[in-house]
């Protein structure tokens, strides 16, 4: 199944946060009411903290029980301690019921000091104090540490609701492949060229049997005779009358061939001359 990376660090941003600021801050960075009284050791005729010493700073998360206005100071009950009579509560040295009730959850955070007697006591309460302060009280989310968790639920809320925009509304998928599991997915190799195949060797003629004769090769058609070149033709002319020499003459040869004849000088009328022509 491919997961949307966004979803997945959105759920473990939110689950953290919601951890921290309900289970770890009120439990393991804070001690309810009860946790503080618990710890509280009268044995040795004072009253002494087992958990905290001079100076230390106390932080409690717990949810007012009961709320009363005593004159000008305001005394509350903590639902990990109770809300009888026989309860302890916590003195503040003002007025106030008009920014808690009963329910309101709250942080109390005061410094360990010891009075004139040695006991430890909370800052206020030492030497007949008027109690704590109004700024030792103050409701939750309102620490910086609540803060850093409640940042981590809201990143957290904000990674899922972008992880399901992506994931579920149509044309906002991501075109970033994936491997399944959130992480981008590797890219595909190439397959690699395909090589030619080999040409394939020339055919050779098998050898001849052993024991097979050979059959003797054709014999070679012999060359054309060459025509002997024709014999010259000679002719004797008799020099017509009224012929004078140096007069061309035209004649047929006894091979039908027809050639002019120049009378040669000194062949009269009646004399003859030999001639001779190449075919």
């Amino acid at each position: 199944m491919r997961i949307n990376p966004f979803l997945g660090i959105g759920a473990a941003l939110a689950v953290l946060g919601i951890v921290g600021l309900f289970l770890i801050f009120p439990n393991f960075m804070a001690s309810s009411g009860q946790a503080f009284v618990d710890q509280i050791d009268t044995s040795k005729g004072i009253e002494e903290y087992d958990d905290y010493n001079v100076g230390d700073t106390v932080t409690i998360v717990d949810t007012i029980a009961r709320i009363e206005l005593n004159g000008a100071q305001t005394n509350i009950w903590l639902e990990s301690i109770g809300k009888s009579q026989n309860d302890p509560p916590f003195t503040f040295g003002s007025d106030l019921t008009s920014d808690y009730g009963v329910g309101s959850q709250i942080i109390i955070t005061f410094e360990v000091v010891k009075d004139s007697t040695g006991d430890y006591a909370p800052a206020g309460y030492e030497n007949g104090g008027s109690g704590l302060s109004s700024d030792s009280i103050s409701g939750r989310l309102s620490t910086t540490t609540e803060y850093l968790f409640v940042l981590l639920i809201v990143g957290g809320i904000g990674s899922l609701g972008y992880g399901a925009y992506v994931a579920f509304v149509p044309g906002k998928v991501s075109t970033i492949s994936d491997d399944g599991w959130g992480a981008p997915a590797a890219a595909p190799v190439a397959p690699p060229a395909a090589v030619p195949p080999p040409m394939p060797p020339a055919p050779v003629a098998p050898p001849a049997p052993a024991g097979v004769p050979q059959a003797n090769p054709m014999p070679l058609a012999p060359p054309p005779p060459v025509a002997a070149p024709p014999e010259p033709t000679s002719m004797t002319i008799t020099v017509p009358p009224g012929v004078v020499p140096g007069q061309v003459l035209t004649v047929t040869m006894p091979t039908g061939q027809s050639v002019n004849v120049q009378v040669p000088a000194g062949c009269p009328p009646g004399s003859q001359f030999t001639i001779t022509v190449k075919q």
